[in-house]
């Protein structure tokens, strides 16, 4: 009986953590816009109207395969120690210390992946113009009146 709660436990956490992430993804793009900083695919969707320059777009793509080199590395040592804490929790008798102890790891690795997500959206917007950033600005405050009227 035991083993088929947690079982079920499991699978609702991962069917759980896949719904998160999805949106989490949306809302780590509204937060990331209040913030004043732009995801890459909001840049990439307007590159032309915005006037991205070769340079600029050179200075952009660098950063996201920077980013990703770094965050693949991540997500695998991030996955493992999630799935080491997971077999530890499973136990009936927790060893607490090293249960918390390894909740550390996971949270400090979580940690760097955002880490590197904001070295990522803070290059970005580095990489644009001052007029540039101002049309992003506008573009904003407009779909926020326009979603308001609704």
């Amino acid at each position: 009986m035991n083993r088929l709660t947690f079982l079920v436990f499991t699978v609702f956490l991962a069917l759980s953590s896949a719904t998160q992430a999805q949106l989490a993804d949306s809302a780590d793009k509204r937060a990331a816009l209040k913030m004043g900083l732009y995801p890459p695919d909001i840049i990439m969707r307007h590159q032309q109207r915005l006037g991205i320059t070769p340079a600029q777009r050179s200075e952009m793509t660098a950063a996201v395969r920077e980013f990703q080199s770094e965050v693949a590395e991540l997500q695998w040592t991030l996955q493992s120690e999630q799935q080491t804490l997971r077999q530890s929790l499973a136990s009936v008798d927790i060893d607490s210390k090293a249960a918390l102890a390894q909740v550390d790891t996971v949270l400090a690795l979580e940690n760097e992946f955002k880490r590197a997500h904001f070295r990522l959206l803070i290059a970005i917007k580095n990489a644009l113009t001052e007029d540039q950033v101002d049309m992003i600005n506008q573009e904003m405050r407009k779909r926020r009146a326009g979603a308001a009227e609704r």
